[in-house]
């Protein structure tokens, strides 16, 4: 009777002590979240604040240099072509700040202009374009791809204000993967879209100066090696054009903009706690919009 009462409150004994290793691990979970959440909330605050010194920086700068050209155009070229660091002595913490162009491609949305009959300028761009890229990487079915970037433009609202568009690169990603499934055109995904195509609704001219290698051949069929060789973004494309025997004719002046304007998608990248944190926003006509957090990297 002894041996069997000791060996019920042994295992008694074992259950609680079980149950009470469940409990902390259990009560240790929670915690190691809510430092984690708490982590994370502190990261997304120092975020919105780098993200306001961000806007006002750019918007100071821009502020100073409008009525120069040249030196407007030197602080475009410092921001798109280096990443910029910052860093305060005797820190971990440090901001990197990378910017591109918004408007250096041709804009995806023009492809649904076809029955607008005074943006044909802009539709004939892009449909060429399109065309151009369905050649180059052998799309086998060209007209199945461009029905769906049409329709998901018509069907997609913007997210800060109501209208239709692609404004994301992800977003043709998605109709890329979409249109395999259908075509079964394996290999699709290899194409450097964003060499050539912008995701800017409003956009009705391209950064000229800015464009990509890619893009300036395509577009002015120029060998590629060419291009890559001896172009180099803010450099005068009108020039480059004619030193190396493109073909001028496409060089449509009121599309391709030689004076930059100030649309502009930028990331930071900063030292947050021993971590590294990244966030996006859109600057457009002179106020930064379009925040998104990412979280650790």
């Amino acid at each position: 009777m002894d041996k069997m009462r000791k060996g019920v409150v042994l295992f008694i004994t074992l259950s609680v002590i079980a149950a009470m290793l469940a409990m902390i691990g259990v009560i240790y979970s929670y915690l190691s979240r809510s430092r984690d959440d708490a982590t994370y909330t502190a990261a997304l605050i120092e975020s919105n604040l780098l993200f306001r010194d961000s806007q006002d920086a750019i918007s100071k700068i821009f502020d100073k240099t409008k009525n120069d050209k040249e030196m407007r155009k030197g602080v475009l070229d410092i921001l798109y072509l280096a990443p910029l660091t910052l860093q305060a002595d005797g820190s971990d913490e440090y901001a990197t700040l990378t910017c591109k162009p918004l408007n250096s491609g041709v804009d995806i949305n023009w492809l649904s202009l076809e029955d607008n009959a005074t943006a044909q300028p802009l539709y004939n761009m892009a449909i060429s374009t399109f065309d151009a890229i369905v050649d180059k990487y052998e799309i086998s079915n060209g007209s199945l791809l461009l029905s769906k970037i049409v329709d998901f433009k018509e069907e997609y609202q913007g997210r800060l204000e109501q209208k239709k568009g692609i404004i994301e690169l992800s977003q043709l990603e998605s109709i890329i993967r979409e249109y395999r499934f259908e075509s079964g055109d394996v290999g699709k995904d290899q194409i450097p879209w964003e060499s050539y195509f912008s995701f800017d609704m409003e956009a009705t001219t391209i950064d000229a100066n800015y464009i990509s290698a890619e893009l300036v051949s395509l577009i002015f069929d120029i060998e590629f090696s060419l291009v890559s060789d001896g172009w180099s973004m803010g450099s005068d494309l009108k020039q480059f054009i004619v030193d190396n025997g493109g073909d001028i004719s496409r060089y449509n002046k009121k599309i391709f903009r030689k004076e930059p304007n100030d649309s502009m998608r930028c990331r930071v990248i900063y030292g947050y706690q021993d971590s590294s944190y990244a966030f996006e926003f859109k600057y457009l006509e002179g106020r930064a919009v379009e925040f998104d957090f990412f979280g650790k990297q």
